[in-house]
C-alpha cells in the first residue's frame, strides 16, 4: 500500500533571504501575538492562536511536508485494507512525553477517541469510524464504516488538531478542557501568566525523527532555551517592539506599514503567501440571492482589481486568481469555471436583472471595518454594482455582530469574511453546505461526499475540479482575490519559514 497520500504541492518559502549562518543554540525567543489564546486545548477549539502556540508541545500522528504532502509524525507508517476501510498505524519506538513515560498505542487511542468527540473536523471523520483499537503497545488499528481517502489528511491537520496526550490526562480531563498542553513536542509547558505570556521550554528528552526537515515535517530541534509567547493587541506596538529589540517576531502587521518596514536595517519583511481569500459570501437559503439569476448578475458585475487593491494596497498581498485552492497547490490549483471570475460586465449583469425582474430592492450587504480590507471589499463592489443597476444597502458592525448575524438568515443576503488557507479540499469551509451561505447545490453535495471516500489521487483533483466549474456556475460564494499578511521578525532570528502555520522550532538567534 502507498505509504503516503499526495495532497498539495505548495512550497515554504523565507521572503526575504538571509545570508546562511551556522545553528546556534540557546536564548529566549519572543513572539509578539495578536492576543490571549481562548484555550490551550488544541482538541477543544479552532482558534488558530491556539494552535501556533501548542503544536510545538504537542504532536501528531502525521503531518505535512514542504509540498504538503501527508508524511508520519509520531507515526511510523501505515498500511491500508479492506478497499480502504481498515488502517493499521504503526507507532514510533521510544518517543516520550514530557511527564516522562513512553507513548504507547494506549494514548493514542484515547487521544483519538477524544478529538473525535470535541473537535470540529474530529467529529466529521469518526461518523465513519466503526472503531478504534490498540493492536499492542506500537500499533494502532482504525476500523472504517466507508472507505476514506482523508482519514491521514484528517490525521495530520494542524488546526483543532490530533494531538496525542498521554492518557491518564486524557481521563483526568473528562468532557472538561486540558489546562496544559503535555505531549510529545521539542517545546514543554512552562507556564501561562494571563496578559503577561506563554511560556514554553526546551524539552531535553524529545525524540525526533531521523529525517531531515521537510516542511513540518522531518526532524525538529529546540534550538532556543525558551519561547516567550507575549499577547499584544495592539498591531503597532508589535511592530514597535521587534523594532526596538522587545520582541524578535511579531505577526500580522498592517500591510501599510511594508515599505517603512522594508528600510529598518534589522528587521526582516515576511509575506505569509498563501494565506487565504477574500470573499462575499451570498445567502442561498432565503432572500433575493436563492434566484441563480442574481448571483450570476452579481458575480458578473464585479472588476476584482480596484476591490483588491482598495482592501490590500500593496501587490504583494493579493493576486487575482480563480481557483479555490491557491497557485502554490498544484496538486490541486485548477482555473476551472475560471471564465466566470472577473468578468466586470456591466451589459451581461443588466441582462440577467432584466431576465430576474429586478425592481430596485436592496441588497442587504454586512461587512464591518475591524476588518478594514473587508469593509474596503465590500465599499468598491458596492460601487461597481450600483452603477450596473444594483442597490446595495451595506450594513458596517463589529465582528462579533457580523458573525451573530450571518447564522440569521432572515437578516441579511451578503456577508464579508474570508477563507483561510486549507490542506485538504474534502474540509473547505468555502464549499461546505452547511456553513452560513448554505450553498447546498445537489450535484456539489454528492462530489463533495464522493470527496470523502475516494482514494484515486486523479479522480480525487477531477471531483474537485468540477466542484470548482459548479462553484462560478451556481455562484457559491463570491471569489475577489487571494490575500497575504505581513509578519516581521528580527535578522538575528534564523532559520524561520513562512508558512499559513506559523512554526519555531528549527529556529535560532544568532546573537
Amino acid at each position: 500500500m502507498r505509504r503516503f497520500v499526495p495532497l498539495l504541492a505548495l512550497a515554504l518559502v523565507v521572503v526575504t533571504a538571509q545570508p546562511s549562518a551556522a545553528q546556534r543554540t540557546g536564548g529566549v525567543l519572543k513572539a509578539g501575538m495578536i492576543g490571549e489564546p481562548p484555550s490551550l486545548d488544541i482538541h477543544w477549539t479552532t482558534a488558530v492562536i491556539t494552535q501556533q502556540i501548542t503544536w510545538h508541545a504537542v504532536e501528531t500522528l502525521y503531518t505535512y511536508d514542504r509540498v504538503f504532502n501527508v508524511v508520519p509524525m509520531l507515526a511510523e507508517g501505515h498500511t491500508v485494507a479492506d478497499g480502504g476501510r481498515r488502517y493499521t498505524i504503526r507507532l514510533r519506538k521510544g518517543v516520550k512525553f514530557h511527564t516522562g513515560k513512553e507513548m504507547t498505542s494506549a494514548d493514542v487511542v484515547a487521544s483519538l477517541m477524544r478529538w473525535g468527540k470535541m473537535a470540529g473536523t474530529g467529529k466529521a471523520m469518526w461518523k465513519n469510524v466503526e472503531a478504534v483499537e490498540a493492536k499492542d503497545p506500537l500499533t494502532v488499528v482504525i476500523h472504517m464504516k466507508q472507505p476514506s481517502g482523508v482519514l491521514l489528511a484528517a490525521l495530520a491537520r494542524p488546526n483543532n488538531g490530533a494531538a496525542i496526550f498521554p492518557k491518564e490526562i486524557v481521563d483526568a480531563a473528562g468532557e472538561n478542557q486540558i489546562k496544559e498542553p503535555v505531549g510529545t513536542g521539542p517545546f514543554r509547558f512552562v507556564e501561562h501568566k494571563p496578559d503577561r505570556h506563554i511560556k514554553l521550554a526546551r524539552f531535553k528528552e524529545y525524540v525526533a525523527r531521523s529525517e531531515a526537515p521537510d516542511g513540518y515535517g522531518g526532524k525538529r530541534t529546540a534550538y532556543v532555551d525558551e519561547i516567550l509567547f507575549i499577547p499584544v493587541p495592539d498591531v503597532a506596538v508589535r511592530l514597535a517592539g521587534v523594532e526596538s529589540g522587545d520582541y524578535h517576531f511579531s505577526q500580522q502587521i498592517k500591510q501599510d506599514q511594508y515599505d517603512r518596514v522594508k528600510t529598518i536595517p534589522a528587521v526582516v519583511a515576511s509575506v505569509v503567501k498563501p494565506y487565504g481569500w477574500s470573499t462575499a459570501v451570498l445567502n442561498h437559503k432565503q432572500g433575493m440571492m436563492t434566484d441563480k439569476r442574481l448571483r450570476q448578475a452579481f458575480q458578473a458585475a464585479l472588476d476584482m482589481e480596484p476591490i483588491m487593491a482598495a482592501g490590500f494596497g500593496h501587490k504583494d498581498f493579493y493576486r487575482l486568481d480563480p481557483g479555490l485552492l491557491y497557485v502554490e497547490q498544484t496538486g490541486w490549483h485548477t482555473k476551472s469555471g475560471g471564465e466566470a471570475y472577473n468578468q466586470h460586465s456591466r451589459a451581461k449583469t443588466q441582462k440577467l436583472l432584466k431576465e430576474a425582474g429586478y425592481a430596485g430592492q436592496p441588497v442587504r450587504w454586512v461587512t464591518t471595518q475591524e476588518y478594514q480590507w473587508m469593509y474596503k471589499n465590500a465599499l468598491v463592489s458596492k460601487q461597481q454594482l450600483e452603477e450596473a443597476g444594483f442597490r446595495v444597502d451595506l450594513q458596517v458592525v463589529d465582528w462579533a455582530t457580523l458573525v451573530q448575524r450571518r447564522n440569521k438568515p432572515e437578516l441579511w443576503d451578503v456577508f464579508s469574511t474570508g477563507f483561510t488557507f486549507t490542506h485538504e479540499p474534502a474540509f473547505a469551509t468555502a464549499v461546505d453546505c452547511n456553513w452560513p451561505g448554505w450553498w447546498c447545490q445537489e450535484e456539489k453535495n454528492r462530489l463533495m461526499e464522493s470527496m470523502l471516500t475516494e482514494l484515486d489521487p486523479k479522480r480525487r483533483r477531477a471531483i474537485w475540479e468540477r466542484v470548482q466549474v459548479l462553484f462560478y456556475e451556481d455562484v457559491g460564494r463570491i471569489k475577489f482575490g487571494d490575500y497575504f499578511p505581513l509578519d516581521v521578525l528580527r535578522k538575528e532570528m534564523r532559520g524561520f519559514q513562512p508558512s499559513p502555520e506559523l512554526f519555531l522550532w528549527n529556529v535560532w538567534l544568532d546573537k
